[in-house]
């Protein structure tokens, strides 16, 4: 819910941690990014200037600058000519995530909720370890990156790869009417492909620059990178999809 008085003063001393040891532009993006989920700043808000910005909290312009510039990437603000940053719409809830369940610690049995937001989508030609497991022979690959915001507490990347003349409304809905879509359930509700075999694999390994940009992953640290392919019935495959997980104490259901 929003605060009565949603000031830069008062979001300041609320949401920025003085001792916390990041950079300060990691530090701001993240006490917005947590002003945001938490109600504090609803969207179509606008959100302090950059000078008054400057004035309220220990960082100089172009820290300030870099911290907006990284919330614009997050897709969690929008940088509008002549009216300033505006709070966008949040991701929308994952209904019935199957993939990534991460365990509730308050709720034994239950699982955190999991929000969405497409980053970008793409029809290319790039061949990998997914092409012989979705059967990518000179086809089209749908690509179509996303956050993954597990409750308020972790953002992770994830990597969406199937054939695109196999489903063409993933390839032409709105990206923004995909924010908080369970892929597998669309699919086989659409298509008639309901999953019913994964092929998974887990490794440890450098996160991609993209899951850096625009997770909580970090450069210097190694991620959960998690491998599914999706098979039907007979074995036809449907998609593959990669997560890189970050650092985090919580538990990763995986069964």
């Amino acid at each position: 819910m929003q605060h009565a008085q949603a000031t830069c003063e008062d979001f300041i001393s609320r949401y920025w941690d003085p001792s916390d040891a990041i950079p300060k532009h990691e530090r701001l993006r993240r006490a917005f990014t947590e002003s945001i989920h938490d109600g504090y700043w609803m969207a179509g808000m606008r959100l302090p200037t950059e000078a008054e910005l400057v004035r309220a909290s220990p960082c100089g312009l172009g820290t300030v600058q870099r911290a907006l510039r990284a919330l614009v990437a997050d897709r969690l603000v929008i940088r509008r000519q002549g009216s300033g940053t505006v709070v966008a719409r949040l991701s929308r809830r994952l209904d019935e995530p199957w993939h990534i369940r991460f365990s509730d610690p308050d709720s034994p049995g239950s699982f955190l909720p999991v929000y969405t937001n497409v980053v970008s989508r793409t029809l290319c030609r790039e061949r990998g370890p997914w092409s012989d497991e979705i059967g990518q022979d000179g086809q089209a690959l749908l690509r179509i990156d996303r956050v993954f915001t597990v409750s308020d507490k972790l953002r992770l990347y994830a990597v969406f790869r199937a054939l695109s003349d196999k489903f063409p409304e993933l390839t032409h809905l709105p990206t923004a009417d995909l924010d908080g879509t369970n892929f597998k359930t669309l699919i086989a509700q659409r298509y008639d492909l309901p999953v019913s075999k994964l092929k998974q694999s887990v490794r440890i390994t450098a996160p991609p620059a993209l899951a850096v940009q625009h997770s909580d992953c970090q450069a210097d640290r190694p991620v959960l990178h998690l491998v599914f392919t999706a098979y039907s019935l007979k074995d036809v495959p449907v998609y593959h999809q990669e997560f890189f997980v970050p650092q985090t104490d919580m538990l990763l259901n995986l069964s």
